[in-house]
């Protein structure tokens, strides 16, 4: 939202630090800035205008710039003798920091420049067709030397609010003014509508069939003439970075943004009846919006229709079958209030969003509608010599209903931190313009209906202290004896995040919030939960996986040629009664690279289990993984889930074509781990000296069936030797020449150790001895010759 000096200056007088006002006790202020950043521009009047004697298009003028005469060469075309014109002094710095200096043109002095409206910032949509091409010159005698921007009520300042989602009330001037009254101490110069009425009576009725519409006004105006706005009026819209259109658009935009009031006019002769109904849409029902779109509507829209066909659809957009054109004598005007939540429903469903849906989403003042009605309706009569026929149609539903909220002064002056007079305290209340009433230990307070933000006691607090003065609330130092620590669970995971960020991999943030068809995409947790009310269709259900974030993230960066991409994220996941936190990564692309050696490592299903083993070993936690096929997003035959004891606490593997595909990357690895179901506090710490003794290595090359699993063999090999081994690697799968179909090879080295003495040789060979005797018993396994 946009606030101009030049219009809140017609409803309250302006601090000289209405900026430290603004943010400091209002809003936060994203931008404060000149409407035009031009300066020292002056009207002048065009005494002489002379063809150039030494150019075919250029022209000698003289202009008076009231308090002297200067001689300018000028290129445009409709320059003229006997025009008020726009003039860049010298020193005038124009727009794109372009300063305007004494030159010979061509042989002739020229002091200064008269001014395109394209030179001092205009875009072509904002300038008259008839200026389009040449100078701006006024259609009526102006003040000579004066600046030209207060002639175009371009001067001043514009002030840009960060607004948040609640304060509705600031989405207008007068809104903003209310809001800067109070925290100066000043009365609302409130406006005084007065309109002129004919004795023909208004012929519309008005009829309200839905509940997503509260009342309905409605004005009957004729004979209106379209033509082009005044500077004041376009001056307000070019500030907001709207296009001025005609009278009677601008009419309507400028309301809009003084006083919040949405506003639509119909042209009366396309209406065909001089009935307004007010229905919900019929399922399925299509209608031609105004920019020209098909719409197709549900019972939750609610559409304006002349008794028989939609005309509008509710506080969203006009349709093409009553559009105003240059043809337009005749209007209906409509001022409404519909409810905010059907509004935000259609607008987001048919995506059509606009100031007037904005407004109408976040709560218009209901009370404030008539005000809007007539101040359109005032400004038609000055501006399009239009005539109003007698009486407004009227039709109200339901009353909006202001709550009434009981603030006690205990639980007040606990969270200000101090206790305030009563006589201040309902001062401030006026300044507000609550209704209030003093009751036992408290008060019962009704807020203005323009702020349907306070609904309950901790926004008036907020309210209160505010007004108060947030930098009076005295700094109180916090008493607890308790040091902040990190408890275990918080430890561990930071222990993770650290881990994988050493070991390369950039940690991740996504969304909680996915499609409702996407939750159960690569993890089925239970019952999908939505949100009731989702910002749109995407982010409507609670995620299960964490995978749905980190492949977005991958395809994200894959389309910025980012291809080797080592992503994780440790977050939560939902369904209905249960909320986890899981690990996953995603890395895909060369895991190292040597570019001067020219060697690389491609990332494939060991890189990726090689990480979760360093991750697990540093945890001091036992898993297995174990073969599986189940998920029809992994490669059949390169996925494996993780076992933690009886249980699986995640998977792992190599993403499917068919998905890697449909997330427009080449190929990935995905791992996802429920780190609930793993031990938050590590294991105690044991120390012991290093051994003074050598170790000794043996390769073991067996032969087993070709559906054995590595992992069982290791755990056995393991488990029988492990009072003397070290380590044990496998090296070496061959499958091939000299090894019988059905059957593979499978290479170990072993390191034993003893640390009370050195091992004799005769001691390994018969711990391997022991080996093989076991793994020939269990897996008929045989040593490879």
């Amino acid at each position: 939202m946009i606030i101009t000096k030049n219009l809140l200056k017609t409803f309250v007088d302006i601090p000289k630090d209405i900026y430290d006002i603004t943010y400091n006790s209002m809003i936060e202020v994203e931008a404060f800035e000149p409407i035009n950043v031009a300066t020292k521009l002056v009207t002048g009047h065009v005494l002489t205008c002379v063809d150039h004697p030494d150019s075919d298009h250029l022209h000698v003028t003289t202009v008076d710039l009231g308090n002297r005469i200067e001689k300018i060469v000028c290129g445009a075309p409709n320059v003229a003798a006997g025009q008020y014109v726009i003039v860049a002094q010298v020193g005038t710095i124009l727009p794109g920091n372009i300063e305007i200096k004494s030159s010979i043109i061509r042989g002739q002095a020229s002091n200064g420049m008269i001014c395109s409206l394209q030179e001092l910032g205009f875009d072509d949509a904002q300038i008259p067709e008839a200026f389009k091409d040449g100078i701006y010159a006024f259609d009526h005698e102006v003040e000579l030397g004066k600046s030209a921007l207060e002639v175009l009520y371009l001067d001043g300042w514009k002030m840009t609010l960060g607004l948040t989602p609640n304060r509705a009330d600031l989405l207008s001037t007068l809104g903003f003014a209310y809001d800067l009254a109070a925290m100066t101490n000043q009365t609302v110069r409130e406006p005084v509508h007065h309109v002129t009425e004919s004795d023909v009576q208004n012929p519309v009725k008005v009829k309200i069939a839905s509940a997503g519409c509260g009342r309905y006004d409605a004005r009957y105006i004729e004979n209106i003439k379209i033509k082009e706005s005044p500077w004041w009026l376009k001056s307000e819209l070019i500030a907001r970075g709207m296009n001025p259109i005609n009278n009677v658009v601008d009419i309507s935009n400028y309301v809009l943004l003084a006083y919040g009031t949405p506003l639509h006019m119909f042209d009366a002769s396309k209406i065909k009846t001089n009935e307004i109904v007010i229905r919900d849409a019929k399922d399925g029902e299509t209608v031609i919006s105004l920019d020209g779109q098909k719409r197709v509507l549900k019972p939750e829209d609610v559409v304006i229709t002349n008794g028989k066909e939609p005309i509008a659809i509710a506080g969203v957009m006009g349709l093409a079958n009553t559009m105003i054109d240059n043809k337009t004598t005749s209007v209906i005007l409509e001022a409404a209030y519909f409810e905010p939540k059907r509004i935000q429903k259609t607008s987001k469903r048919l995506d059509m969003k606009s100031d007037a849906s904005l407004r109408f989403e976040r709560g218009i003042d209901d009370c404030r509608v008539r005000m809007g009605l007539e101040r359109a309706t005032e400004l038609l009569i000055a501006l399009a010599d239009a005539t109003v026929r007698s009486g407004i149609a009227t039709a109200i539903h339901h009353v909006i209903e202001h709550p009434n909220i009981h603030l006690k002064k205990d639980y007040l002056f606990k969270l200000l931190g101090e206790t305030i007079e009563d006589s201040l305290l309902e001062h401030y209340f006026k300044r507000y313009r609550y209704q209030y009433k003093t009751v036992e230990g408290g008060y019962d307070i009704m807020p203005p209906s323009d702020r349907n933000d306070l609904k309950i006691p901790a926004d008036l607090v907020e309210e209160i202290a505010r007004i108060h003065g947030l930098n009076t609330i005295p700094a109180v130092q916090e008493t607890t004896l308790t040091n902040g620590v990190l408890n275990a669970k918080q430890i561990r995971n930071r222990r993770v995040r650290h881990l994988l960020a050493d070991m390369g991999l950039q940690e991740a943030i996504s969304y909680s919030l996915v499609p409702e068809s996407d939750a159960q995409l690569y993890q089925n947790l239970g019952e999908t939960l939505t949100v009731l009310q989702p910002m749109s269709e995407d982010k409507k259900a609670l995620r299960q996986s964490l995978l749905n974030g980190l492949l977005a993230a991958a395809t994200y960066n894959h389309a910025r040629q980012a291809e080797h991409i080592r992503l994780f994220e440790l977050g939560h996941v939902f369904a209905k009664g249960i909320e986890t936190e899981h690990l996953a990564m995603v890395i895909s692309g060369i895991w190292q690279q040597n570019l001067w050696q020219k060697t690389s490592v491609p990332v494939d299903f060991f890189v990726l289990k090689g990480l979760l083993e360093r991750l697990f070993a540093y945890l001091k936690v036992d898993v297995l993984f174990e073969a599986s096929s189940d998920k029809d997003y992994l490669h059949p035959h390169r996925q494996a889930v993780i076992m933690y004891g009886k249980e699986v606490i995640g998977f792992m593997g190599q993403i499917h074509p068919k998905t890697a595909k449909l997330h427009d990357i080449d190929d990935a690895y995905l791992a996802e781990i429920n780190l609930d179901k793993l031990p938050v506090s590590p294991p105690s710490l044991t120390y012991q000296p290093l051994t003074r003794f050598p170790s000794v290595s043996r390769d073991l090359a067996l032969v087993v069936d070709e559906n054995v699993k590595i992992g069982e063999l290791m755990a056995i090999i393991t488990q029988t030797v492990q009072k003397h081994l070290v380590s044990l690697d496998l090296f070496d799968v061959y499958q091939g020449e000299h090894i019988a179909a059905g059957k593979k090879s499978l290479a170990f080295r072993l390191v034993f150790n003893d640390e009370k003495q050195t091992l004799a040789r005769e001691t390994v060979d018969k711990l391997i001895k022991k080996v093989v005797s076991r793994l020939s018993n269990l897996f008929d396994a045989t040593v490879r010759n």
